[in-house]
């Protein structure tokens, strides 16, 4: 028990050693990324503010829909996609672009995308500043459901995570692969109930398929918190939890078989 434990614990206080250089990482990525700029950070509330928009605008006066709160809605929904989308379409290139420094530098190679991870949520986390305001005005309503909103959160996360270090390993020897994510995040967007709730799909056969997806899966836990004010059911967040265990694995494997040997081909 004593050395399982101690197995365990090595890399976590391994990576824990490396905690300033993380800091450092995110900190010159935040910087480089809005130097000169004259909104400076708030630059990275215009795109998702623009796509938020937009979406409301179209279904709310031309295709109208009734559904009650449908901006809580859509919001919810185009927020927490956005995170994901820009996390995925960003991890192709990780490796590939920070490859100088990992050729000159030892550290482990996990801490690229990770600092990637944590440089785009904490850019993030001021459009959910913003969600959490209109919160109410929007229609919402506080629930001690919304406790557990960062539990859910750390499994969108970690789900998310793994994705990123498959693609970013892929992408050493498929440089085609950021092309293709790129269409796949277009037309996973549309199978996913962000714009539209599940209940609107009337075939019983798509209905399961995209129950089956971790894509719907997440979109209907955050619409259960903060639009149907419910707890999801233990069948989704047990369901959800499943693929974020499978995405960490198969990425987390992926990664450290194939990271080492993928350096001399940066």
């Amino acid at each position: 028990m004593t050395a399982a434990v101690h197995s365990l614990l090595t890399p976590l206080q391994r990576w824990w050693n490396y905690r300033d250089l993380v800091r450092n990482l995110v900190a010159k990525e935040i910087k480089i990324r809005y130097q000169g700029t004259a909104l400076g950070f708030a630059w990275s509330l215009m795109n998702p503010l623009m796509i938020t928009l937009m979406y409301l605008v179209v279904f709310t006066y031309v295709f109208r829909n009734n559904l009650p709160h449908y901006p809580l809605f859509m919001v919810v929904g185009i927020i927490h996609w956005n995170l994901f989308s820009l996390l995925v379409m960003q991890s192709s290139e990780l490796l590939v672009g920070n490859g100088d420094l990992l050729k000159k530098i030892y550290f482990p190679r996990l801490l690229v995308p990770l600092s990637n991870l944590l440089v785009n949520a904490t850019l993030w986390f001021m459009a959910l500043g913003i969600l959490l305001v209109l919160y109410a005005p929007l229609g919402g309503t506080w629930h001690l459901g919304l406790l557990l909103y960062p539990f859910y959160l750390l499994l969108f996360l970690g789900f998310t995570f793994g994705i990123m270090l498959t693609l970013s390993v892929l992408y050493v020897d498929f440089r085609d692969l950021k092309h293709l994510v790129e269409v796949f995040i277009q037309l996973l967007f549309w199978a996913t109930p962000i714009v539209y709730p599940l209940s609107r799909i009337h075939h019983p056969l798509i209905v399961s398929l995209m129950k089956l997806s971790p894509f719907a899966e997440f979109s209907l836990i955050f619409q259960s918190l903060f639009w149907a004010d419910t707890l999801p059911s233990w069948k989704l967040t047990l369901g959800f939890a499943l693929w974020t265990a499978l995405s960490l694995t198969v990425g987390l494997t992926l990664f450290y078989r194939r990271g080492a040997r993928l350096i001399e081909r940066l």
